[in-house]
């Protein structure tokens, strides 16, 4: 992810977050959605409990104080999962990397994808075993070619210029999503970048999509606003029966594909 001028010039700086390898869950160790459903609408507050701990953890901000504070994070899965209750930083904002891990293994992601996005989050800033969700715009993971809609705020021209590559005015598909990102890499070149963001929407799509009668995974404009804007999951997701499907051979072959794409002209 990155940061831009609001002017749409071609200075940005990205953030990007990352997600984890999975830990086993200590027995009596359990992350609860306040609504299992679904985490669109109003943010859902999570709660920890273990079979030694009668009480829930106390959330550190109330729901209005997540709804504001969501627009310092750069990167949508993260957002989300702070919005949803999922992440429940300190009051400056830290999270211990074995939370993140905990609250990735509810999301889908295998636990390779996991280890590369969560080494990626405690690298952020000098304390190891943790990292800080609110300042992550300038830490070591900005990269080129963001979409820059979260960089630094939120910035609603940017997410205009996404939606505008829907083909069909309904839907953000795989394709969309790729034709977009050579367009963001065209403002701010770099391969290293090219290749973030392509893996970075890759996991967004495949995690928080959904699928199509072909298979296919795609994102409605409205879930995509919800994501990528709002900060919070699209409603119509509710976590895996079996979490742990999206591999690091699906990011892969995603992002290469979307690669392909752009190497041809995004055709």
């Amino acid at each position: 992810m990155k940061t831009r001028p609001l002017d749409g010039s071609s200075r940005l700086t990205s953030t990007q977050p990352t997600l984890s390898t999975p830990v086993k869950q200590p027995a009596g160790l359990e992350v609860k959605p306040s609504n299992p459903d679904a985490f669109g609408g109003e943010p859902p507050a999570a709660e920890l409990e273990r079979a030694d701990a009668p009480s829930s953890v106390k959330p550190t901000f109330s729901a209005p104080e997540r709804a504001e504070l969501q627009k310092k994070i750069p990167c949508p899965a993260l957002a989300g999962m702070f919005t949803a209750g999922m992440l429940n930083p300190d009051k400056d904002g830290n999270v211990k990397i074995p939370e993140l891990e905990r609250a990735l293994s509810q999301l889908g992601p295998s636990a390779t994808v996991r280890k590369v996005l969560t080494g990626g989050a405690d690298k952020t800033d000098a304390v190891e075993g943790s990292f800080n969700l609110f300042n992550l715009n300038g830490s070591n993971l900005d990269h080129t070619g963001s979409t820059g809609i979260r960089q630094n705020g939120i910035h609603e021209n940017r997410f205009e210029v996404l939606k505008s590559f829907s083909k069909d005015g309904e839907r953000l598909t795989a394709k969309d999503l790729a034709d977009a990102a050579e367009h963001f890499a065209k403002e701010d070149p770099g391969l290293r970048g090219r290749v973030t963001q392509l893996a970075e929407m890759s996991i967004v799509l495949q995690v928080f999509g959904r699928q199509g009668a072909d298979g296919k995974q795609y994102f409605t404009l409205e879930d995509a606003r919800n994501l990528f804007v709002e900060g919070r999951f699209p409603a119509s997701w509710s976590p895996p029966v079996t979490p742990g499907k999206v591999g690091l051979g699906d990011v892969l072959g995603a992002t290469a594909m979307g690669l392909f794409r752009q190497l041809v002209n995004g055709k």
